[in-house]
């Protein structure tokens, strides 16, 4: 007899998916376009990680799910020992995506147009950002979760 998960399932609130991203876990081999990015900032024995891809449902845009995702991945890239995490913003050529992330921390990265798969920013902007450093109780507080 097989019990369900939830003791009452018939008053389970259904949940909502209102974000998915992709992510690296694992720091990338160093490249002399990112270590060449990072020249002017930082050292260059450097750990970095990408986002693969991020998404959160047009409804929920504007209520602050997206900078909780970032500071999610983020956190996981900083527990991982990546120091900097790439992306390719891809904003359809508005540029809004591209400040979004400049406000949340990140910067152009020219250099990585190739390397990250944009060649001539035909697929968006590359950027990239420095980790956060998060509490140890970061993901035990963390109301979003990512499983």
């Amino acid at each position: 007899h097989a019990r369900p998960l939830h003791p009452h399932p018939e008053k389970r609130r259904r949940q909502k998916q209102i974000a998915r991203f992709g992510i690296t876990t694992k720091s990338g081999p160093p490249c002399p376009e990112i270590i060449q990015t990072l020249s002017d900032t930082s050292d260059v024995d450097v750990g970095v990680a990408a986002i693969i891809y991020m998404y959160i449902n047009p409804s929920h845009r504007g209520r602050g799910v997206g900078e909780r995702a970032l500071q999610v991945i983020r956190a996981i890239h900083a527990h991982q020992k990546c120091d900097y995490t790439v992306l390719v913003a891809d904003d359809d050529g508005s540029g809004k995506l591209v400040k979004w992330y400049e406000r949340n921390g990140f910067r152009r990265a020219p250099l990585l147009q190739e390397v990250m798969g944009s060649p001539g920013g035909s697929y968006g902007v590359t950027m990239i950002g420095e980790r956060n450093f998060v509490n140890d109780d970061f993901f035990e507080e963390c109301p979003i979760k990512w499983w």
